[in-house]
């Protein structure tokens, strides 16, 4: 298992106060628990959960099996924390995928990219502000997304860019 985290990733370990191990321990909602508990599909169409089973051929130039899981295997957890904390909801992502993909890895399926992004309400507003995008009373909240894919040759989805890196907080694992 290989897990690799950007620069802000980092800063919010520290400003949390978590260990780069991320052995930590949080609540599972039940939501979040029956993600993790579900059957792991390998089909023709890729790999997904069964209640996530949307797997689709290609319909467009642009899209390929890893992109299509990506897009289909996707959820968030950020909406389970009431309030909402940043903390909280960063602990919530970063554990659930990490118990996402120890499921996969005790289940000896490879090949898997296991990702999250983690945005707090302060780097969407310093995004925002940046891009020239920023209203009167402009609201931001939390916002996160895990997802993971088969690795494929010539098929990689996620490239992380300068700006990504800048505004987001992202892990990724690959088994």
């Amino acid at each position: 298992m290989t897990t690799t985290y950007n620069e802000i990733f980092k800063q919010l370990l520290t400003e949390y106060n978590l260990l780069d191990d991320l052995l930590f321990s949080v609540d599972l909602p039940t939501e979040i628990q029956n993600i993790l508990d579900n059957q792991i599909l390998l089909t023709g169409l890729g790999v997904t959960l069964k209640s996530f089973d949307r797997l689709y051929k290609a319909t467009h130039d642009w899209e390929n099996k890893s992109i299509i899981e990506d897009s289909e295997n996707h959820f968030h957890v950020d909406w389970h924390i009431e309030p909402a904390d940043n903390k909280k909801a960063f602990m919530l992502g970063v554990k659930t995928l990490t118990l996402l993909a120890d499921k996969f890895q005790k289940e000896k399926i490879k090949g898997i990219r296991f990702w999250y992004t983690f945005q707090t309400p302060e780097l969407a507003r310093i995004w925002t502000r940046q891009n020239n995008h920023e209203e009167d009373n402009d609201e931001h909240f939390i916002s996160d997304r895990l997802s993971f894919y088969k690795l494929r040759d010539g098929e990689n989805v996620i490239s992380t860019n300068e700006i990504e890196n800048k505004f987001w907080a992202i892990l990724t694992i690959d088994i």
